[in-house]
């Protein structure tokens, strides 16, 4: 059986990073494939991918990888947990041998012993994060103060945002009996990350970036011809005109069917819409000791796209189709592998869609084709709906 070496990540964008991770990961286990499962044009922060999901395909493709699945997007912009879940049943499917993921601590054991610790102390672990999340913290920062208070002496320092993934995983690993082996690199600060040099693109010229060495070539170029075309998303703010009209039309009844938002904040949703008419000023009034500016941004991008709790219910509770974006030619050898083994593979929307019996995959499908046409909203040229169904799959020789 091939070894098959899957990896997660949002590449928003791709960085020196994610290719030191990649070939590390490479040299851990000598894959015989590399799998990256990506968040698609809507990413985990709630906020807009910088270049669509068949750019960040080339991009992947072009930087080592023999295969590029879509994260369907009901799960790209879910909680840290739902996040996970998805991917990992992905990643079930296209039988993976090896999962590799970037974490502050670089210890695979530390995370395995907290998952452990967890499981054995699992009701006073809930029942304190509840009477945190009672006092008005944030779940990660409930999440943090509990671990350290039941844990600190067996564990230091670990309730860190990538430590905190990769328990996701390790997690959604043993929850779906899965055969996966969890391998993890230590994240290293001899290199930017996504979040910073996003932050310099907002205020600088991408040929500023390009001096300081902080993303491959092949990354860079198609970034900038992106720029240049016109389809170049800086940030959720290039959709706040849309997000407050859409809040501004629900009801308080609309708004009770929106994953994730506090009974005590529904009103208060409501009535800031009222009010403001700019994302940022949104946010800021939204934003408290209970609830984080990353979990906003995913109820805005829940409204904007007319996610509801059904279908987040529906998605923790469906196994996810293979929607495969990108393959090199190497890799078409593994897509005839994962053809012969899984009827949910997508390679053609409308084909899936003319044979396909299940709703709830197809109402995930809808999800997603809906985002995209949302995204290309904020294209300053030539913006199209229904790239789904026109974009080809992205090939590789």
């Amino acid at each position: 059986m091939s070894n098959i070496l899957t990896i997660i990540s949002e590449y928003n964008p791709f960085h020196y990073g994610h290719l030191y991770h990649m070939k590390k990961s490479q040299e851990l286990i000598s894959a015989d494939y590399k799998v990256t499962i990506i968040s698609g044009n809507f990413v985990q922060r709630g906020e807009p991918s910088i270049v669509n999901k068949w750019e960040k395909t080339k991009i992947a493709l072009s930087s080592g990888f023999d295969m590029v699945i879509e994260l369907p997007c009901i799960y790209s912009i879910s909680s840290a947990e739902n996040f996970a879940n998805g991917a990992i049943k992905i990643a079930n499917q296209i039988n993976t041998s090896h999962l590799s993921f970037g974490s502050e601590c670089g210890n695979i054991d530390s995370l395995e012993k907290v998952l452990s610790l967890i499981s054995e102390n699992q009701n006073e672990y809930d029942k304190k994060i509840k009477e945190k999340l009672a006092e008005g913290n944030s779940y990660p920062k409930a999440q943090e103060i509990v671990i350290d208070e039941l844990f600190k002496n067996d564990v230091e320092k670990i309730c860190l945002p990538n430590n905190i993934l990769g328990l996701e995983y390790l997690k959604s690993i043993k929850n779906t009996n899965s055969s996966i082996t969890p391998i993890t690199v230590k994240r290293s600060s001899k290199y930017i990350s996504s979040s910073k040099i996003r932050a310099f693109l907002r205020k600088n010229d991408i040929s500023e970036l390009k001096k300081l060495k902080v993303i491959p070539e092949n990354s860079y170029s198609i970034i900038s011809n992106n720029i240049d075309c016109g389809h170049y998303i800086n940030s959720l703010k290039e959709y706040e005109k849309e997000i407050i009209y859409t809040l501004r039309k629900m009801s308080l009844e609309d708004l009770k069917n929106i994953p994730d938002i506090p009974d005590n904040l529904l009103s208060k949703f409501k009535s800031v819409s009222d009010s403001c008419n700019s994302v940022e000023k949104l946010i800021q009034s939204l934003k408290n000791k209970s609830i984080t500016q990353a979990r906003i941004q995913r109820i805005l991008l829940y409204i904007l796209l007319g996610i509801t709790k059904q279908d987040m219910e529906m998605s923790k509770n469906v196994t996810p189709y293979i929607r495969v974006l990108g393959t090199t030619t190497k890799g078409k050898k593994l897509l005839s592998s994962i053809s012969a083994s899984s009827p949910n593979l997508i390679t053609s929307v409308k084909s899936f869609e003319d044979n396909c019996k299940d709703k709830k995959l197809l109402r995930m499908l809808e999800i997603d084709k809906f985002a995209t046409d949302v995204y290309t909203l904020a294209y300053k040229k030539d913006s199209q709906s229904h790239l789904d169904y026109t974009t080809k799959l992205i090939e590789k020789i």
